[in-house]
Order: C-alpha cells, then structure tokens, then sequence
C-alpha cells in the first residue's frame, strides 16, 4: 500500500481519499482572538470518525473490505477523513470570519501558525521515530525525513506501511498554511455587511476547485499521486468553511439561513439518518470498486460529494441548533465518546503501528481474514497508544503555546479555560 500510479486502496486515492484525517482543532488551539465558544459535542463527532478511520484499515489489512459480508461498508468507512475535513474548516476559520464581520484585524498568523506547529508536528514525529523502532522496514534516509516533514505526498512512490495514513495529515497541514491566505483574501476590501456573501463565494470557489482537480486526476490529465494535494480535498474544508461562515454571522447580527440550519440540526436523529442514506449510496458502485482500482471521473466526483453530504450532516448536530437533548447529542456528549475524542489525534498517528504489531504477533498475514480478531487486539491498543499520545506528547507541547511567535505582554497569565470546538 502506498501512493502508487496504478492502484487506489484505503492509502492510495487518485481522486478522492480513502484514509483518515486528522482534525485535530478545538477552541484552545486556534488563533489569538478566537472566541470561547464552546461546541460540547465535537470530541463526539472526533471519536467517530477516529472509530471508522481504524475499522476501514482494519477491514483493509483483513481483507474484509474488498471480500466479506460488510465490505461496503466497511471499504467506505474512509469517509472518517471528509469529516476530519469539514470539522477542520469550520473550527479554524471561524474566528477569521467573525473578526471580518466585526470590522477586526485577522487572527494573528504567527501565533497561529505557532499553535498549529506545536498541536500537529511533535507527536507525528514520535509516531514517526516508533515506526521507524518497531517494524522492520527498509526505508532510505530521504523516506524518513519525506515522513518527518510531512512532504511524503509530494513525490511519486511507496509509503511507509504503518504511516500511510500521514498522507491526509499532510493534506491538512497544507490546508492550515493556506488558511491566513484564504482568510485575507475573503476579508480584504469589503464592508462588514458584504463579508458573508464574500465568504460563501469563496466557499464555492474551493468546491469547484476540487472537483476539477479531481477530474483531472481521474482522467489522467494529472499523475495518480496528486490526488492526496490540497486541491484535491478543498471541496470538504469549504464545506466547514461555509458552516463556520454562516453561523458566525448568526452570532454578529444574525442568520436567517443559520436559523433554518438550526432547525434542521435540532432533529438530529434526521440529519443523521439522511446521512446513513448518502453514505449507504456510497457503498455502491456508483462510487467506485472495493478492490484496488483506479476511479474513473463519475466515481470520483460521486465519492467526494456524497462523502462531502454525509461528513456535513454528521457534523449539524454537533455545531448548530438550540436543543441540547436529544439521543445523537447525548451520544455525542457521553464521556466515552468525549474520551476518544481527546485521543483521536494520537489513535490517528499509532493505530495503524498498533495494527500492524497486532497482525505480526498474531500471525496473521495481509488479507487473511479473522476481522473480529484483529478488531478486539488492535482497538485497545490503539486506545492506549492514544492515550499516551495525549498526555506524554501533545499536552506538553501545548503548554508552550504561549511562549512562541507572537506572544503578548500578558500571555504568561493563564488562558481563559475553552473548551474542545
């Protein structure tokens, strides 16, 4: 598995991805200036989506995805990455939205750049160098730094089994790079009562552009490889982007289309079955074969769009509307899906490593079934690696998100508690 010319699997999309990504936002890692607004129900989406992003590669590596009862299903549970993407998009550019509309200078970027660099680079590097320790693979020094940098999707060729999944990590990483830009461009010469339409034209443009790139890619018009670039993928942070825009007009001077959105998030038992809908038409060929093929445009494009549909719909609930029961809120509120939701990040980065140590103690080879099994083994230890990565990597790194670039006089007093967005 890897990113090859020929072939599109679980790591290797030519046109829409087939892996997990990273969201890894909350309201404490964003920008100077973001609000502390607090969306109690967003570890919840995280841990779902962490959840199908470990059954598609545990359904991949089985065999299970391409032959067996539910390999459907579970050969489209990469749509875990189009949520990742959406949920990024809307909780970044929020706060660039809502200083628009206030007539307020943009996020600064170095602090954010700063934030994102601490909350993203030093557990990859860890998950990088426990690869490198515990599976024995022959790669050349170049591989390992391509790995480290993130800038292994830039360069035709085989991944490193047991970070295949740092290619829409990578994506995303480009993604928070060109945010500043978008967020300027967006915001740039227009008066607070014209910034909303502004965004949204934006919004739609970022669509476009991703389902031309993916055309492209799918036509051979480009190589097989770019398919994991950013232009491949805007079309899931545009969508985030667009809720971020509309509900953050709501909370300046209110939102008409945010209030029916509202409504329409407040039955999240419906959203939720819409989304079981598209995502079951997803499971068709109308989306592509479960077997390692390249996708044809039609199925490309269908892929990323019904991906895009079920990844907003799940995502409703968490971020729109007034109620604050209901089943799919208490679920995603629950403490079981707010603790996987903090580790989600590090079950990212390790669950693949936990997977792959599990089938080799196992002695379980590549397509060889026993799902249930390698289910059982690999979670728990996904779960602990994730909780290690917690708590030994990521929230120490944190504590130095205000001593980098951009700091200001009175950034030594402790921050105002935010919660997860």
């Amino acid at each position: 598995m890897g990113i090859a010319d020929t072939a599109a699997g679980p790591d290797t999309p030519p046109a829409a991805p087939a892996d997990e990504g990273a969201g890894l936002e909350s309201a404490a890692d964003t920008p100077a200036g973001a609000p502390a607004t607090r969306f109690p129900c967003i570890d919840g989406v995280r841990a779902l989506a962490a959840l199908a992003v470990v059954l598609t590669h545990a359904g991949f590596h089985t065999g299970a995805s391409i032959t067996g009862p539910l390999h459907g299903v579970l050969s489209r549970l990469d749509v875990g990455v189009a949520v990742f993407f959406v949920l990024s998009g809307f909780l970044l550019h929020r706060p660039q939205v809502l200083a628009a509309l206030r007539g307020q200078p943009q996020p600064a970027v170095r602090t954010y750049l700063w934030r994102r660099a601490l909350r993203v680079l030093p557990a990859a590097w860890v998950a990088v160098v426990l690869v490198a320790l515990l599976l024995p693979f022959d790669h050349s020094p170049a591989e390992w730094l391509r790995q480290l940098t993130l800038t292994a999707i830039y360069v035709p060729g085989e991944s490193v089994r047991g970070l295949t999944q740092l290619w829409s990590l990578a994506t995303e990483v480009a993604f928070y790079l060109a945010l500043p830009v978008l967020g300027r461009l967006a915001a740039r010469r227009v008066q607070p009562d014209r910034v909303l339409a502004r965004q949204l034209a934006l919004c739609a443009g970022m669509y476009a552009v991703a389902l031309l790139w993916q055309w492209a890619v799918a036509g051979g018009l480009l190589g097989a490889h770019l398919g994991y670039w950013l232009p491949a993928h805007t079309d899931w942070f545009a969508l985030g982007m667009a809720l971020a825009a509309l509900s953050a007009a709501s909370d300046v001077h209110g939102s008409r289309a945010w209030s029916v959105l509202g409504q329409v998030a407040d039955d999240a038992g419906s959203c939720w079955l819409a989304a079981g809908a598209l995502f079951a038409l997803a499971t068709t060929p109308l989306t592509g074969p479960y077997q390692l093929a390249l996708l044809d445009r039609s199925e490309a494009l269908s892929r990323t769009v019904l991906y895009g549909a079920v990844a907003t719909l799940v995502l409703l609930p968490a971020v729109a509307g007034h109620r604050e029961g209901g089943g799919v809120r208490r679920l995603l509120a629950s403490a079981p899906a707010q603790f996987l939701g903090r580790i989600s990040y590090g079950v990212f980065l390790l669950h693949l490593l936990a997977l792959e140590l599990v089938m080799r103690i196992a002695g379980i080879r590549l397509f060889d079934g026993r799902l249930l099994l390698v289910l059982a083994l690999t979670l728990p230890l996904a779960i602990l690696l994730g909780w290690g990565s917690l708590h030994l990597v990521e929230e120490p790194a944190l504590r130095w998100r205000d001593r980098g670039p951009g700091r200001r006089p009175d950034a030594a007093r402790p921050a105002p508690a935010a919660a997860r967005g």
